[in-house]
């Protein structure tokens, strides 16, 4: 009998022992390896790309955020996955901007079974390591998108297959061609310069989900469009803007280029920021509501302004400056700017040096100019619930989909992409319920704006902020697949949102 208990003790030793449980699963015994990794690591945060769910077949990513105290400036962190933790899987360095270290597309799955997959941090010189994982759903088997492209006389446009941009694709490719020619004119008004222009094709990529407000352009004009766009900007302003940025790079890729005037440039020649507008009597509506931001204050931190009032206040600056220099003598002192320590600076070097004048006395001018424009009740309202609406939209983005906000937006670079042929970092966002509930709602808020509904607008953000303020101070999940789902004997049709 002794013997006996003695062989089932031994066996449940043997069973028990060499394993341990690593974020809510059964993993290898790490404990008789070099290193100890913690679960919760300390001012460190994982992000996993793309978004949950993930699925057999995704690439993913891995950005890591250090929030504490400590100097993490070209600290390097190593990356392990769970079945090898003597040899990294990868090394990168933390930013010192950012306080970020982002390991782009580490891992291919395609050939993994579906599980719980664990990975092991390391930043060896803080002492810090860590283990963080994530549910792997199988293969779904209703995902074929992959990029395509379509060359045309004005652009190269990239898209998804499976998407609303293919559906659509021959009326996009006219709505493009037509705002690249008008860009082009604006920026070159002698026909010559604007042909040669033409010999090298904008460079347009076009995705069905929302990043930020729904475009953003480096080297290329990247776009969202969907029918279902509840960022609600139109294609052809958004097009526009984000082409006059890329024509912008293209013209000026060196000299300096102050937010102010870059994004002051692309509202004032795409005719408005979101939706038509004159920016001049936008910007007077801003002064009655008392909404007006001092140029000085915002300069040098642009993006760090309030986005709208930031975005109207550039555009009719620009507006103002082409009245009263003319449009030559801008584009003239706007692409030969002096280099200088701060955006403020290097604007006034150029002003001293070319209207011996400076920003503040430029813009008591402007502001002199402002009130001379009497906007009506109905752009006042416009201007103040656009300005509403788009701070609720970046809400709900930090509450819920932080990887679409412009600030903590993951938008790694789509020429790396469709180079690797990698697509699922834009090409689909799972909604839960709670997303499509508020995302209809923001469509609404849309509609009603071009019918000039300003109660509905006022009703739906009430409800929308409501729903905000339920779920924001408790961290309430948002969504059913941040605990793994489909469960496992759950039929698939029916966990589908």
């Amino acid at each position: 009998m002794l013997k006996k208990l003695f062989l089932i003790m031994m066996a449940f030793l043997i069973t028990f022992t060499g394993v341990n449980w690593v974020e809510g699963v059964f993993s290898p015994d790490i404990e008789q390896k070099p290193r100890q990794f913690q679960t919760d690591p300390n001012h460190f945060t994982i992000e996993f790309f793309p978004t949950a769910p993930h699925y057999v077949g995704d690439t993913l990513s891995v950005r890591v955020t250090y929030s504490g105290q400590d100097e993490i400036a070209n600290r390097e962190i190593s990356l392990f996955s769970g079945e090898e933790l003597e040899t990294p899987l990868a090394r990168t360095q933390f930013s010192g901007f950012t306080q970020q270290a982002v390991f782009y597309w580490v891992l291919d799955t395609t050939k993994m079974d579906p599980g719980f997959v664990t990975f092991f941090f390391e930043v060896s010189e803080m002492g810090e390591s860590w283990s963080k994982g994530l549910h792997l759903l199988p293969r779904p088997t209703h995902r074929q998108a992959e990029w395509a492209v379509v060359h045309t006389s004005c652009c190269t446009v990239h898209y998804l297959t499976e998407t609303d941009a293919e559906a659509d694709i021959k009326d996009i490719i006219t709505i493009l061609e037509d705002r690249t020619a008008v860009a082009i004119a604006q920026f070159f008004p002698d026909d010559d310069q604007a042909h040669l222009m033409l010999d090298e094709p904008l460079p347009i990529v076009l995705v069905p989900i929302v990043v930020g407000h729904g475009g953003f352009a480096s080297n290329e004009a990247v776009l969202t469009y969907s029918k279902r766009n509840w960022a609600g900007i139109g294609l052809d302003i958004l097009s526009h803007h984000e082409i006059v940025h890329v024509i912008d790079r293209q013209i000026n890729p060196v000299d300096p280029r102050p937010s102010l005037f870059v994004e002051g440039v692309a509202v004032y020649l795409a005719g408005g920021h979101y939706r038509e507008g004159d920016a001049l009597l936008r910007a007077a509506a801003l002064f009655d509501l008392g909404l007006y931001l001092p140029i000085d204050g915002i300069v040098n931190d642009f993006y760090a302004a309030q986005h709208e009032i930031g975005y109207m206040q550039a555009a009719a600056l620009v507006a103002y400056l082409v009245e009263i220099w003319g449009w030559d003598t801008f584009v003239n002192f706007y692409f030969n700017l002096p280099d200088g320590p701060s955006d403020l600076a290097i604007i006034n070097a150029a002003l001293e040096d070319e209207f011996n004048t400076d920003l503040a006395t430029l813009e008591a001018d402007f502001i002199t100019y402002l009130k001379t424009f009497t906007p009506d009740e109905e752009v006042k309202e416009d201007v103040r619930l656009t300005i509403e609406v788009y701070d609720t939209i970046r809400r709900y983005q930090t509450i819920a989909i932080p990887s679409a906000h412009f600030r903590t937006a993951w938008w790694p670079s789509i020429s790396h992409m469709r180079d690797r042929g990698i697509v699922g970092d834009y090409a689909w966002r799972e909604k839960a319920p709670f997303n499509i509930i508020i995302e209809n709602l923001f469509l609404e808020i849309h509609t009603e704006f071009d019918r000039g509904n300003y109660s509905l607008i006022e009703k739906n953000l009430v409800l929308i902020n409501s729903f905000l303020d339920a779920v924001e101070p408790e961290k309430t999940p948002l969504s059913h697949y941040v605990i793994g789902w489909p469960l496992p004997g759950v039929p698939r049709l029916l966990t589908q949102p």
